[in-house]
C-alpha cells in the first residue's frame, strides 16, 4: 500500500470511527449549524468539520511543541523561543490562541524542549536548559496554571558529567505515568549533539515528579537503523490496553537531525516501560520505520516532536513539528496534525500531510 492510498484509509476509518462514537453518544452535529471558524493562529477558514496542515503556520515560528491536556480542558502547547518558554491553547487541536506571556524565563542561557505532567493541583514544566554546547541539563518547574507562570523548584533534575567535569548533554524531557504501576517515570535524550553514542534513557521519578528514584536511571534505546543517522531523540511513551502483552507501551521518537529534511519519527514497542524497547522493522512497507518521514511533493520536511492525543471518537492524532522547505534551517518550523492508528498486527501507520483537506479530529 502506498502512502497517498494508506493516508485515504486513515481519513476513511477516521470518518467509520466518528460516525459510530456519535451514534452511541449524542445526534450529530449538522454542518450548517456552524458554517466555518478561525484559525486564531493562522488565519485561515476551515470548514467546521475538515482542516487543511498546517494548524500554526511557520510566520509563528513555533518549535519542539509538548501538548498536554489541562483540567481547564484545553490542549496546551508549549513550545521553546530563545530564553523563554510559550504556549498556545485550544480546545480542537486545529485552531490555536498564543498567549501572549511567556511561561518562564531563563536567567542564563536559552531553553530546549520540554516535557509537562499534572500532579494534584500542581503543573510540571519539565524544561531542558542550554547552557553550551554540552551543558544541556533537565530541570522542572511548577505552576497553579497550565499557563503559568512557572517557579524553577529543582534545577538538576537531570544532569549528567564526566569524572573531569565535562557535562553529558540531557534533552527531551517526556513524563509518562504508568497506568498499571502507577509509577511515574521520565525519559530522555542523552549525548544528542556530541559525537558520542546518542542514546534514550528512562529514569523513574518521585510520585510528585520533582525528584529522581534513586539508581532507576537506565537505557532504553540507540541507534542501529540507517535513518536515524546521527541521533535518536524526543521519545514520548503510551500504554495500549488491548494491545497483546509484548507490545503494550509504544514509543515514539526521533531520529537524524532536527535542522535537516531527513529528521523523521519512528516507533518501537515493550511489554515494560522500562524496556527493552524494540524497534518498527526499517523499510517502506507500511507499519515499517519510520513512520512520519519527509514528502517533497507536499513541500513538507522534517517531521518531528511527536505528541499524541486520542480524540472522542477513539482516534489517534499525532501533533509535531513540521520543515516546511529542504534545507538545513531552524527558521522554518510549523505545526500539524494528523491521524495515525495501530493496525491488524499491532503495527503503526499514518501520514504526513501539508494542504490537503481531511476531517478534523472529533471533540463533544
Amino acid at each position: 500500500m502506498n502512502r497517498t492510498k494508506l493516508w485515504l484509509a486513515v481519513a476513511c476509518l477516521g470518518i467509520l470511527q466518528s460516525s459510530c462514537k456519535r451514534n452511541e453518544t449524542s445526534e450529530p452535529q449538522s454542518p450548517t449549524e456552524v458554517s466555518g471558524t478561525k484559525n486564531a493562529a493562522s488565519g485561515n477558514t476551515v470548514s467546521a468539520l475538515t482542516f487543511q496542515n498546517t494548524v500554526i503556520p511557520v510566520a509563528s515560528n513555533p518549535k519542539d511543541p509538548q501538548v498536554f491536556r489541562a483540567a481547564d480542558g484545553k490542549f496546551w502547547l508549549v513550545h521553546p523561543d530563545d530564553n523563554k518558554y510559550y504556549a498556545y491553547h485550544s480546545t480542537d487541536l486545529i485552531n490555536w490562541t498564543k498567549q501572549s506571556a511567556a511561561l518562564m524565563t531563563a536567567s542564563t542561557g536559552t531553553f530546549w524542549s520540554s516535557g509537562s505532567y499534572k500532579y494534584n493541583s500542581t503543573y510540571n514544566l519539565y524544561f531542558t536548559a542550554n547552557n553550551g554546547q554540552l551543558k544541556k541539563t533537565i530541570g522542572v518547574a511548577t505552576s497553579t496554571s497550565p499557563g503559568g507562570p512557572y517557579t524553577v523548584v529543582n534545577s538538576s533534575l537531570m544532569v549528567k558529567q564526566q569524572t573531569d567535569g565535562t557535562y553529558i548533554p540531557c534533552i527531551d524531557p517526556s513524563v509518562f505515568k504508568d497506568p498499571v504501576s502507577g509509577k511515574l517515570y521520565m525519559y530522555y535524550a542523552r549525548n544528542v549533539g556530541s559525537g558520542t553514542d546518542p542514546d534514550l534513557r528512562v529514569v523513574e521519578l518521585t510520585a510528585n515528579g520533582l525528584n529522581k528514584v534513586s539508581n532507576t536511571d537506565q537505557q532504553v534505546l540507540t541507534i542501529n537503523q540507517s535513518w536515524e543517522n546521527i541521533n535518536v531523540e524526543h521519545p514520548l511513551v503510551y500504554y495500549a490496553s488491548n494491545a497483546p502483552v509484548s507490545r503494550r507501551y509504544y514509543m515514539l521518537y526521533n531520529g537524524s537531525g532536527g535542522a535537516l529534511a531527513r529528521y523523521a519519527i519512528g516507533y518501537a514497542w515493550s511489554s515494560s516501560p522500562t524496556g527493552p524497547f524494540t524497534k518498527a522493522p526499517e523499510g517502506t512497507a507500511v507499519g515499517n520505520n519510520p513512520l512520519f518521514q519527509q514528502d517533497p511533493t507536499q513541500n513538507l520536511y522534517g517531521p518531528g516532536s511527536p505528541n499524541r492525543v486520542v480524540d472522542d471518537a477513539g482516534t489517534m492524532w499525532m501533533i509535531y513539528r513540521i520543515k516546511t522547505t529542504a534545507g538545513e534551517s531552524w527558521s522554518d518550523r510549523a505545526i500539524s496534525v494528523d491521524p495515525f492508528l495501530r493496525n491488524g498486527d499491532n503495527d503503526l501507520e499514518g501520514t504526513p500531510t501539508r494542504g490537503i483537506t481531511q476531517n478534523r479530529p472529533v471533540f463533544f
